[in-house]
């Protein structure tokens, strides 16, 4: 049975929720330290606490998360579900879904993120996200903050794990230590992610038999080619039907089977990802 999303929770079940995800970082953490990195290696021994380290631990798990693959079963009908990490279990996970092997890398390099994070940002704290935005993709969400700025840690390292299951170009460990240091900067209230804190990259709106997506006008005007090509790799995802370019910064996106949040999680994962720095 899906258990309830994050966007759905009371403030106590959110507070709750963070607690459940903060007992889980150690385990998880030692759960990767274990894993083989191949020549006689283990992972953890890769993993010394330095910044860099990210991109050559990323380079291994995505290579792995491509061979797992995806689970054969849905969501609702696979029983190692009650064991995912809580994030998993309360995010808004897709069919086809990576295994649990692969979310249970994922979980563990979340983790280790953490630490390379708090280390290099000592100030930066766990807190439940919010915004004044009422459809803010973190919202609930356990995230550490600094400077204003909130980072879901699984959020990335999962978008891109889906990639590799599904035999899509994956990010590079080179792009995850970039996309490291840029959270680093903007949890120092330092670089464009914090300067844009308070305007998301993508705006969703459900219509009748369609969503209305807006992009950030700065997006736009500033790079058109990216946001050719997030229509092109957007209209060649599972469920996607159509979309339609009526603006600059506005979109049709013919969905069926898709919601909100999805559709924002998707765009905003997309361009955190492809957006020249």
């Amino acid at each position: 049975m899906t258990e309830l999303l994050y966007e759905w929770m009371s403030p106590q079940q959110a507070a709750e929720a963070l607690d459940a995800y903060l007992a889980e970082r150690d385990p998880a953490l030692q759960h990767l330290r274990s894993a083989p990195a191949g020549r006689g290696l283990g992972l953890g021994e890769l993993l010394d606490g330095s910044v860099e380290s990210v991109a050559p631990a990323w380079e291994w798990i995505t290579a792995r998360a491509a061979e797992l693959g995806v689970d054969p079963r849905a969501l609702d009908d696979d029983p190692t579900r009650p064991a995912w990490p809580s994030w998993a279990r309360h995010g808004k996970l897709v069919d086809p879904h990576p295994p649990a092997a692969a979310l249970a890398l994922v979980d563990g390099f979340a983790s280790y993120l953490g630490q390379v994070l708090t280390t290099a940002v000592p100030e930066a704290r766990w807190r439940v996200g919010h915004h004044r935005i009422s459809d803010y993709p973190a919202l609930n969400h356990p995230v550490l903050a600094g400077a204003g700025h909130e980072v879901f840690l699984p959020g990335m390292p999962l978008y891109s794990a889906y990639q590799s299951a599904h035999g899509r170009p994956a990010m590079s460990g080179i792009e995850m230590l970039a996309h490291t240091r840029r959270t680093i900067a903007a949890l120092r209230g330092e670089g464009r992610e914090a300067a844009a804190v308070e305007e998301p990259p993508v705006t969703v709106v459900a219509e009748v038999d369609c969503f209305d997506v807006g992009l950030r006008e700065d997006i736009a005007d500033a790079h058109p080619a990216v946001v050719e090509q997030l229509i092109a790799e957007l209209t060649d995802r599972d469920g996607v039907e159509s979309v339609h370019r009526y603006g600059p910064a506005a979109l049709v996106v013919d969905a069926p089977s898709w919601d909100e949040m999805r559709l924002k999680l998707w765009c905003t994962m997309w361009l955190q990802r492809h957006l020249p720095r």
